[in-house]
């Protein structure tokens, strides 16, 4: 039976309430991040890694990371583990089994602490990250050292396409470079340049899940959109309030069609992303600026976060248009098969034995037959017959 699934639209979006905000450390949150079935969250700040149930909103565990101070965090493959950050020590990135609760990888090369980490979608073993230090590296758990490095970059922010054929970089809050992964050692296959008159520092760089709009978040009261193909200015988002010029950070829905963004004052606005306007303003107890947001990949919920982490929902009385959801390709397969099964394979004949004086003389079928005579006793010899030799005397020559 097909599941059904709310279809997002501006009604829908109005109807997202605040459901819970999750205790935890005082410390302001600087990342979210969903895992791939959307089942848990993992939770960023300086002192705490903390992973949480999206179902039951409740902590599922935390790694204490005072002698890492992280920016950012990211799942891994397999989702047991996850990528950080370092802003101490030698700045590495770190990959941490959750299970064991310790170190099982270190990928050294930034001399500042990377605040973005990207895992590349068609391949889990390979990962991007963009440092405080210019520098954009390219990663692979296959190997000991980086395997793409990529300079003179100011500022740098970076992002896998949802294929995963191709990455994208700024510098210096002017230009975006798209990249094949397939070319690495070639100039980048498409550059984008840019006048930034209002001085805004781009601060977060992210694909569509579509895959066609990049979204380019700022420090001031606006961030953007533009076409992935052509470089051109797609929309502009604006209209919130952020005096303090925080870098607030915003989100796509899964379906492409809206996209969420904070203010300084705790207030969360929905805009069309097709069109740039406010589809909904949803107002919560949010405790100061709605720094990060993410929306789950795969449930119909998103979750914000200051210093406190809030889970955001459809109200339950509301009134939503319910489709049927796809059936994945595994659900389609074992479906079909059951609808139609396929026949019963006939029998293979198989050849027939072959006989005994076709069949080369083994050792022990000479041998029973020598024990079946000797159970029969000596043969018997004709007297009678006159062609017989035992007719003759001794010397005499048969005529």
């Amino acid at each position: 039976m097909l599941s059904m699934s709310m279809r997002l639209n501006d009604e829908a979006m109005r109807q997202f309430t605040l459901a819970k905000i999750q205790d935890g450390t005082n410390m302001r949150k600087s990342s979210l991040d969903f895992s791939a079935d959307g089942r848990r969250l993992l939770v960023c700040d300086p002192s705490t890694l903390t992973l949480i149930s999206s179902s039951r909103q409740s902590v599922l565990c935390q790694v204490h990371m005072h002698h890492y101070s992280p920016e950012v965090a990211c799942f891994a493959q397999p989702e047991n583990r996850v990528l950080h950050g370092s802003s101490k020590t030698n700045y590495s990135i770190y990959c941490q089994d959750l299970n064991i609760r310790s170190v099982v990888r270190q990928f050294c090369g930034h001399s500042k602490g990377a605040h973005i980490l990207s895992t590349q979608p068609a391949n889990s073993n390979i990962f991007i990250s963009a440092g405080r230090d210019d520098q954009v590296y390219m990663w692979d758990f296959r190997v000991p050292t980086h395997t793409y490095h990529l300079k003179k970059l100011l500022s740098p922010l970076c992002d896998y396409d949802p294929t995963g054929m191709t990455f994208a970089t700024t510098s210096k809050s002017m230009r975006v470079d798209i990249h094949d992964v397939r070319k690495l050692g070639e100039k980048p296959r498409l550059k984008f340049e840019y006048n930034n008159n209002d001085g805004a520092d781009w601060t977060q760089l992210q694909f569509s899940p579509d895959g066609k709009t990049l979204l380019l978040s700022t420090n001031r009261s606006r961030f953007f959109s533009l076409d992935a193909l052509t470089g051109c200015l797609h929309q502009s988002f604006s209209g919130y309030c952020n005096e303090q010029c925080l870098p607030l950070k915003a989100a796509f829905t899964p379906d492409s069609q809206f996209v969420l963004s904070g203010d300084d004052h705790g207030q969360v606005y929905v805009w069309r992303a097709s069109s740039g306007k406010v589809a909904a303003l949803l107002r919560g107890r949010n405790v100061g600026p709605v720094r990060c947001l993410r929306f789950n990949p795969k449930a119909t919920m998103f979750v914000s976060s200051n210093q406190r982490v809030s889970f955001w929902m459809p109200k339950r009385n509301g009134v939503y248009d319910w489709v049927e959801a796809p059936e994945a390709p595994e659900a389609q397969a074992v479906r079909k098969s059951k609808a139609n099964p396929k026949p019963f394979p006939k029998p293979i004949m198989m050849p027939l034995p072959m006989t005994e004086r076709n069949q080369p003389q083994s050792w022990l079928s000479i041998h029973n037959r020598h024990l079946k005579r000797r159970r029969m006793g000596p043969p018997t010899i004709d007297l009678t017959g006159s062609d017989d030799e035992s007719e003759l005397e001794d010397g005499e020559i048969r005529n």
